[in-house]
């Protein structure tokens, strides 16, 4: 049996003068460099003091009512100190309140010490009543601040009996339950006992900088050296970006082309519970939930060709026991990993065979040393699709279906090359800086390859260069865009050393020639398809700080022909095929279940209700599976457990194959597809029409 530790150790750390220094070296960084330099920062203390609370307590367990009045008003006052105040406040080295941030997140980490510390006695009494009507409030929006420590100590009893009893529904009896739990916060609590000066100004500095926007951000030393390591992709690990949420390791973004996008298991906001060293014998999996990710990261990366098994909460899922397990070959990212794939298919119409060239381009890349250096053979994603049309042109393709889903970006000179391939020379988009000036961007010897019909495929992940490139071809009407609305990230960064590490800092926007802006709203799709979950959830509009949308002029350019009555005609046709399709539907009936469950606001603390409900929502995934292969006279499943055994093997049959693009399994492509099939055939009756 796991013996609980309990540190009493407190944390205080203070905030140094030379952090002082630093800080107001940041801020004036910030206040002048910054795309809104003319911000109003007369309340600025005060302001980021409460996206600090909601940063450090949003469920509102670890402060009390007069806690937090106290220190808003210490913030308060350094915003607008009385004549004393300004005597006192003299001696201040930086613009920003340093000291009480440093007190009030040095309280923050006492209280959670204290938290935990007290879950874990609870915890180790193993006398929890399952059979108990009791219930946690999941809705921060409904929650308040308590009035005491009494108040709060029974909200930590009621989330320590919660993470056993999620423990136990992932198939574990109330012993090893409880030392799993146990395991947990003890390396909870080791991990805050080893919070330093950097963690603490860290936490304060990018409080800060997300402050003027969400992508301005301070890079410590270490994190700067992290940073330049994922940029340059020569890390040998698994290809994921990952941050802390809830205590929870929790994946940001996969790197594409990385051995973790390879799988196509891994997915934003998934949540990373253990993770084991498949190569080593003995190895047992480590629990890393309260972890610092700094130490997840070191236990995710390893040597080039041995493997690690995540044990992951997928990031969809309102019940935090059901767990995938996820096996990668940790591997060096390389550049030919990210290139272009492209697939030749054909669809049938009518007696009539349409060749639809489909192009998955996971990133914007270019080999920026051998493109320095001269070297003619240098890799980039506009040569290499270049390449790929040229391929498509000898083989008489008939239409092109561009796949920008999931693609976050990249070289924003390779989507103005990617873009005059389609529309040869001209503007690709219009940059404006801080001070106002605007100027056009594109490629004046662009020459285009590609003159027959084309679809850009794009989702809420398509971000920054993706954006440009699907919001010209839209502007200048040179195809259709299909999927979900983008994420809508229309800033640009720069990267400035400090005195000590770096600090990343928007000093642009960008707009499409049109003069409408990209950032907040991003790119509308001209044909919508069905999603599985509320895309607003996440994207640049999520965010509290986001920089608002805005338009300036619109530049003269010359557009496409194309019918204005034709999307409306694709769309019907759409429609159509997703009433008749049970692979659409399929993907209907998930967003119909996830609209139910995102407006939760409780969960129960009963045991068997919650047993009842983890029955229930296996029996529905069981139903809507079955639905779905009796439609296409597929043989249906017996169990939910028989489901998951045929998607296992389907998916390790997968692993031992080349990725590459499957057509027949992802729904959304196909449908995509007969979109832009529909749209060739329209294109070719207008063409004959008008001939006649």
């Amino acid at each position: 049996m796991l013996l609980s530790i309990c540190v009493e150790a407190k944390i205080d750390i203070p905030a140094t003068a030379e952090k002082q220094e630093l800080c107001q070296e940041i801020y004036q960084k910030m206040a002048s460099e910054h795309f809104f330099n003319d911000k109003d920062l007369s309340s600025i203390n005060s302001e980021i003091f409460d996206a600090l609370i909601d940063q450090l307590d949003s469920q509102k367990i670890y402060f009390t009512e007069n806690e937090i009045s106290s220190f808003k008003r210490k913030f308060a006052q350094f915003d607008n100190p009385s004549s004393y105040q300004k005597k006192y406040l003299k001696s201040s080295l930086c613009s920003i309140d340093l000291k009480s941030k440093f007190v009030f997140i040095n309280l923050y980490f006492n209280r959670l010490i204290e938290a935990t510390n007290y879950q874990l006695k609870e915890v180790a009494k193993k006398n929890f009543d399952y059979t108990k009507d009791e219930v946690i409030v999941i809705d921060d929006d409904q929650k308040k601040w308590q009035k005491s420590k009494f108040t709060l100590k029974k909200e930590w009893r009621r989330l320590a009996k919660n993470d056993v009893l999620i423990s136990m529904l992932a198939e574990k009896d109330l012993d090893e339950a409880t030392e799993v739990i146990e395991k947990r916060y003890n390396n909870r609590l080791k991990r805050i006992s080893q919070r330093n000066e950097e963690d603490v100004f860290s936490i304060s500095m990018n409080n800060l900088t997300s402050y003027f926007d969400p992508h301005s951000s301070y890079l410590s030393p270490k994190s700067a050296e992290d940073f330049e390591m994922t940029m340059s992709l020569k890390l040998e690990g698994i290809g994921a970006l990952l941050t802390t949420e809830d205590d929870y390791p929790t994946i940001v973004s996969v790197v594409p082309g990385g051995p973790a996008e390879k799988t196509g298991k891994i997915n934003p906001d998934d949540k990373i519970v253990k993770i084991s060293q498949v190569d080593e014998l003995n190895s047992s999996p480590t629990d890393v939930v309260g972890w610092r990710i700094d130490e997840v990261v070191q236990l995710i990366r390893g040597k080039a060709g041995t493997k690690v098994e995540l044990e992951i909460i997928p990031g969809k899922t309102d019940d935090f026991s059901e767990r995938k397990f996820v096996t990668i070959t940790r591997e060096e990212v390389k550049l030919e990993e990210q290139a272009a794939k492209s697939k030749v298919i054909e669809i049938k119409r009518n007696l009539q065979s349409i060749k639809i060239g489909i192009i998955d381009l996971p990133t914007f890349y270019i080999d920026f040393n051998a493109w320095r250096n001269r070297d003619p053979n240098f890799r980039s994603s506009s040569k290499d699709v270049e390449s790929i049309l040229r391929e498509f042109n000898d083989q008489s393709v008939d239409a092109l279906l561009i796949d920008l889903r999931g693609n976050s970006g990249g070289s924003l000179f390779e989507a103005n090359k990617l873009t005059g391939l389609f529309v040869s020379s001209g503007a690709t988009l219009q940059v404006k800086e801080s001070n106002g000036i605007v100027r056009p961007w594109g490629d004046h010897k662009a020459r285009q390859i590609w003159k027959k019909p084309m679809a850009v495929m794009v989702d809420r992940y398509s971000a920054s260069a993706s954006e440009i490139f699907a919001g010209a071809i839209q502007d200048y009407q040179r195809g259709i865009i299909i999927g979900q609305k983008t994420f809508g990230k229309g800033t640009v960064q720069k990267l400035d050393d400090l005195s000590s590490g770096q600090i990343k800092i928007t000093e642009s926007k960008f707009y499409r020639i049109t003069g409408a802006g990209m950032q907040d709203k991003g790119i509308h799709p001209d044909i919508t398809l069905p999603s599985t979950w509320d895309i607003e959830e996440i994207g640049e509009s999520s965010y509290e700080t986001a920089l608002p949308w805005d338009e300036i002029k619109p530049m003269r350019f010359k557009k496409f022909s194309m019918e204005s009555s034709m999307l409306s005609q694709l769309n019907d046709e759409h429609l159509t095929r997703v009433n008749q399709s049970p692979n659409l539907q399929y993907i209907l009936d998930i967003r119909k279940r996830y609209e139910i469950q995102k407006n939760k606001e409780v969960i129960s603390l009963n045991f068997i209700k919650r047993r009842v409900e983890k029955e229930e929502r296996q029996s529905w995934a069981l139903d809507i599976e079955n639905k779905r292969r009796a439609s296409l006279n597929f043989e249906t499943f017996s169990s939910f457990k028989a489901m998951e055994d045929f998607n296992d093997a389907k998916e390790a049959e997968e692993d031992d194959k080349d990725s590459e693009i499957d057509i027949d399994n992802d729904y959304l492509l196909n449908e995509g597809a007969q979109i832009l099939s529909d749209y060739t055939i329209f294109n070719q009756n207008i063409y004959l029409s008008k001939a006649a």
